[in-house]
């Protein structure tokens, strides 16, 4: 598991909020929050919740933040949540429904070679549609 001195969210969201100059206070109207709450996300004392991570990517869009940048924010977050990263795990949290979510959780438990056998199953599955 990552420990606090390694966790990447923190100064992630640390480099986005001063490029962008976004202050503390407004990121935690934002999101429903208080400032101190903020301190605690910037100090790797506390790591958001997912309903508050869309908040905060919600902000961060109409802030004009860059989508790389927000996709850079959720790994290190998912990475910190996690202990490990997966760009599976990346698109599991942007999923747009239960259903995605469960298949992006589901593939990712498979070997390689399973991993292999389901895209090529897919694959069959998008020509035959076709």
């Amino acid at each position: 598991m990552v420990t606090k001195s390694e966790k990447k969210f923190p100064s992630a969201l640390k480099n986005i909020l001063a490029q962008f100059e976004i202050k503390n206070v407004a990121l935690a109207n934002a999101i429903g929050v208080t400032s101190q709450y903020i301190s605690k996300l910037l100090s790797g004392k506390s790591l958001p919740s997912r309903e508050q991570m869309d908040a905060i990517l919600v902000h961060l869009n109409s802030r004009q933040v860059p989508i790389a940048q927000q996709r850079m924010l959720i790994s290190c977050f998912v990475e910190d949540k996690t202990g490990f990263f997966y760009e599976i795990a990346d698109l599991e949290f942007t999923a747009k429904n239960q259903l995605e979510k469960k298949l992006l959780s589901d593939f990712r438990m498979l070997s390689i070679e399973s991993q292999k056998k389901a895209l090529s199953n897919i694959n069959e599955l998008l020509i035959s549609a076709l």
